[in-house]
């Protein structure tokens, strides 16, 4: 096959993963023609760089190691990435890389400092992971300002507030989720506050955890399943 020709079959194979993508085709009929696709195009090409970013993208809650592999390949290309540097860091908390995972975010947000996911996903692992609510709590601020609707990320912030001692902005800011109706992990984090957010040995059975993250673009990857809170 001439160069033109294939050419032209990279050219309809990015068509076709693009109307798939565009019409939130299951992950398990748009990978296999992402695959496809990174395998036919010329390395470190647009055509490449859009299989691996969205490769990374859905491989990253079934098999994190290979999502990293797929992300780091397109940082390495475009380190302005900054959806790349996200998912990036959302594999490697799956992976239990914490330190490795807050330094990709912190690239993230580098590049889009108005995203409050980046913002999110960093200030939860600093509370959750690290052991650093102090730390934590100015980036979920920054979060919880711009989505203050998002129960998500006012559960981290209300508990990374918790552990830092503000008790009262705490529950204040969980209320809010708590009148609308909240999930059984929520209402755990409640009750802990209700007690007075007592350490670890003194903590609910059942504390509450991160939720399972579900990416909806490169632009808002959500967060990661980490370890349990450690009130």
């Amino acid at each position: 096959m001439g160069k033109r020709a294939e050419s032209e079959d990279v050219d309809t194979l990015r068509r076709n993963v693009e109307w798939a993508l565009r019409n939130a085709l299951d992950a398990d009929e748009v990978l296999p023609m992402l695959a496809k696709l990174a395998r036919s195009a010329e390395p470190e090409s647009d055509a490449w760089v859009l299989a691996h970013r969205h490769l990374a993208e859905l491989a990253v809650d079934r098999d994190p190691w290979r999502s990293a592999i797929f992300a780091r390949r397109v940082v390495k290309v475009d380190p302005d990435d900054d959806g790349a540097w996200a998912v990036l860091g959302l594999a490697q908390t799956l992976l239990g890389n914490y330190r490795y995972a807050v330094a990709s975010y912190r690239r993230a947000i580098a590049l889009a400092p108005q995203n409050p996911w980046y913002a999110h996903n960093l200030g939860h692992l600093l509370d959750v992971a690290l052991g650093k609510p102090g730390d934590a709590i100015a980036l979920l601020a920054e979060a919880y300002k711009r989505e203050p609707k998002e129960a998500e990320i006012a559960s981290s912030y209300a508990h990374a507030l918790a552990r830092a001692g503000k008790l009262g902005l705490a529950k204040k800011v969980l209320r809010r989720v708590v009148a609308k109706g909240a999930t059984a992990e929520q209402m755990i984090l409640w009750r802990w506050l209700e007690q007075g957010a007592p350490g670890p040995k003194n903590a609910p059975e059942g504390g509450p955890s991160t939720p399972p993250s579900r990416p909806k673009s490169r632009k808002r990857p959500r967060t990661a399943p980490a370890p349990a809170r450690r009130p």
